[in-house]
């Protein structure tokens, strides 16, 4: 096999290139940081329609429980996305 990204042979059972990643792994500090990072972005972008929900109908009933329910999913989606992306980023 060819690394698409320098050119040079790869074993046919590596996963990654030796050559452009070396022996580098990421981190489980890199790792946890990056989920981090997911899940402020994620809850950040959930709290833009929960607070114009508000906004919009006030704090009735079943619109309080929506507005809480959009920024968990955003931020436990960000939370996930966020992990696996520092997972597959290697430095």
């Amino acid at each position: 096999m060819i690394c698409a990204k320098c050119r040079q042979e790869v074993p046919a059972d590596a996963i990654y290139c030796p050559h452009c990643t070396g022996e580098r792994r990421t981190t489980d500090r890199e790792v946890i940081r990056g989920g981090i990072r997911g899940g402020l972005l994620g809850l950040f972008i959930g709290l833009l329609p929960a607070l114009l929900l508000l906004a919009i109908y006030g704090p009735v009933r079943g619109i309080k429980g929506i507005a809480f329910a959009v920024p968990a999913v955003t931020f436990t989606t960000g939370l996930i996305v966020g992990l696996v992306k520092a997972k597959r980023d290697w430095k």
